[in-house]
């Protein structure tokens, strides 16, 4: 089996899409009877961004929101926050294989995209559309709000995201019409019954800022300025688990949890983001977006550095995810919205699974998003 992504044409796409659901009443493998059917008064139904959300929980940025089927499949079963595969500059990466270690709690080695960019944005323009296209399909058009948000993830440094290949990526998703039209002419000449449904040009306002373990205060603040003063995007900044202190990450991991195997340098600490400044970004950066009448919000958590124990992955770094993650994220959750007295927006991200979306949700997170849970046994469904 081949290592590397293939991407298809639209008329692939959609030519797949609408034979499978014809013949076995299911779209890329996951029947019809495990698709979720929105409601007009679903009791999680929101606003976001100025827009509609029909369900405040989708995919984390990651290996489920690369593809345009992928993010298929998480709508199809439920996932209407979708947080695309985080895109930066260096977009000719060599990822190690293996990338993913799922057997219990989550460990990864890999970090940004597997596609040119121009490829990542084709994906996401084709997913945009293709949802559209399903709406009419499965017979929502008309009977309830598209209620679907995309959410950009972008990284890692200013300069990179301030590069002319990042700076047109963002421009394209802010207007896609000319890809958008391109996609029409195929509607009109090959699926007429698609031809008339109206496709927003406009995919996101909104952005997930993920940074490297160690990057700079200041530089975070000056990117989230950037997007906020000079893009005019809703801003969510990722933070790490870190913040905590190795002190309190460590009790929590060998002691409450008794992941005693778990080893993070000091280095992984010290590098990183501390509290107090943490909170001095939050800050500004609420007042900043006040300012200009948008969101800002933190992103809790992003993955957890540490040494590479395993040695099922290559490399002598590894980020764990999933249920370890859960209770250290949920930690840092508590601490900062008590630092705030609630008055902070935050998108959780963190271990988050069936289980436990419902108290995340009560405790004020929003949306709720995972990676790690979607890659056990039941994949997508397990969003419903």
């Amino acid at each position: 089996m081949s290592d590397a992504m293939r991407v298809q044409s639209f008329s692939e796409l959609l030519g797949s899409i609408l034979q499978e659901y014809e013949h076995n009443e299911s779209i890329f493998g996951i029947h019809r009877s495990l698709f979720y059917v929105p409601k007009n008064e679903s009791p999680y139904a929101t606003e976001m961004f100025g827009s509609h959300l029909a369900t405040p929980i989708g995919p984390a940025a990651g290996p489920h929101t690369q593809l345009a089927r992928n993010i298929i499949c998480a709508w199809l079963s439920g996932g209407r926050f979708i947080e695309l595969k985080t895109v930066q500059i260096m977009d000719e990466l060599e990822i190690p294989r293996p990338c993913i270690d799922m057997e219990d709690e989550g460990y990864n080695v890999e970090w940004s995209q597997e596609l040119k960019l121009d490829q990542s944005l084709n994906e996401y323009v084709h997913a945009w559309v293709l949802i559209h296209v399903l709406r009419r399909l499965l017979g929502f058009e008309g009977e309830v709000p598209f209620g679907t948000i995309f959410n950009m993830s972008i990284g890692y440094d200013l300069k990179g995201i301030k590069s002319p290949p990042m700076t047109r990526f963002m421009d394209r998703l802010d207007d896609a019409s000319a890809k958008i039209n391109e996609i029409k002419m195929i509607l009109k000449r090959q699926f007429p019954q698609f031809a008339d449904i109206k496709i927003p040009p406009r995919l996101t306002n909104s952005v997930t800022l993920s940074t490297m373990h160690g990057c700079p205060p200041d530089e975070i603040e000056q990117i989230a300025r950037y997007l906020l003063e000079e893009r005019g995007l809703n801003t969510l900044v990722k933070l790490n688990p870190t913040l905590l202190g190795k002190e309190t990450v460590m009790r929590i991991l060998h002691d409450d949890l008794e992941f005693t195997e778990i080893q993070i340098p000091d280095a992984v600490f010290a590098n990183d983001l501390q509290y107090d400044r943490a909170v001095e970004l939050i800050k500004t950066l609420k007042r900043t977006a006040a300012k200009r009448g948008l969101y800002f919000g933190a992103k809790l958590s992003n993955t957890l550095a540490m040494a590479n124990n395993k040695e099922t992955l290559p490399g002598k770094e590894m980020y764990m995810s999933g249920r370890a993650l859960y209770p250290i994220t949920m930690t840092l959750f508590d601490k900062i919205m008590r630092q705030f007295n609630g008055d902070l927006n935050v998108s959780y991200a963190g271990g988050a699974d069936a289980l436990n979306v419902t108290t995340l949700l009560v405790a004020g997170a929003h949306p709720v998003t995972t990676v790690s849970d979607l890659l056990k046994p039941g994949g997508y469904s397990r969003l419903l």
